[in-house]
């Protein structure tokens, strides 16, 4: 009878796992998070629109929500979430990690670091400790994040966004690729969601039909589905 009664106790345990293991399972967001990073925003928005119809409290679903918000502040708020609410997803570090950044682009040092030694403390693991490991100012300072498009002569109006990048790396090596083949590029900054893009601009067009050459040779070449933005003045 105690035998018989073990067996049960073990089978109602066993049975608790394997549905908290269920539910613990998060979406799976790596698609949309690889689009983003070759720069295709409106397919991993599409993939988003999906995601939080089904599972809008999944905490990878607001990660990748987040990543998508171009106002600060409010990406700010999801990824506390994530960090705050759901400290064993998946994405908890990567949330922390992006907060650190948020702080330290704006130049709010003293907040950023202290959000650094809660990644390294909480997290010491995560691969975006060395992401993150760099020499923090004493003395705040507020700083201009550079424009999406560098300044250009007046009589330029359009370029080409080849390619945003989190990886810094993989923008020099499109940038570096496109100059090879004669065409003028050039990188600069974008911020979406508290990260920092690396953006890939080439040519500068004075209207907008001109792009379309660029714009085939790109899609043939590298097979990227360029998009025409203006340049700002």
């Amino acid at each position: 009878m105690c035998h018989q009664g073990n067996n049960l106790r073990l089978a109602i345990i066993i049975f608790f796992i394997i549905n908290f293991s269920v539910s613990a399972q998060e979406a799976d967001i790596t698609s949309a998070l690889r689009q983003i990073d070759s720069g295709d925003l409106k397919s991993a928005s599409n993939y988003l629109k999906n995601l939080k119809s089904k599972n809008p409290n999944d905490p990878s679903v607001i990660f990748l929500d987040a990543v998508l918000t171009t106002n600060g502040e409010e990406a700010l708020k999801k990824y506390s979430i994530v960090y705050e609410k759901y400290p064993k997803s998946k994405y908890a570090d990567a949330s922390l990690y992006r907060i650190f950044s948020y702080y330290y682009s704006l130049g709010y040092y003293k907040k950023a670091e202290s959000y650094l030694t809660k990644l390294k403390n909480e997290f010491p693991d995560s691969p975006y400790n060395k992401s993150a490991d760099r020499n923090i100012p004493d003395t705040e300072e507020i700083v201009q994040i550079t424009p999406e498009v560098k300044s250009a002569p007046v009589n330029y109006n359009f370029t080409i966004q080849a390619g945003a990048f989190l990886n810094l790396d993989n923008a020099k090596k499109l940038h570096e690729q496109v100059q090879s083949d004669g065409y003028f590029s050039e990188i600069t900054t974008k911020e979406v969601g508290g990260s920092i893009l690396n953006v890939v601009n080439v040519g500068k067009f004075a209207k907008e039909e001109e792009t379309k050459s660029v714009l085939d040779y790109l899609s043939k070449k590298y097979n990227i589905n360029g998009r025409v933005t203006n340049i700002s003045k």
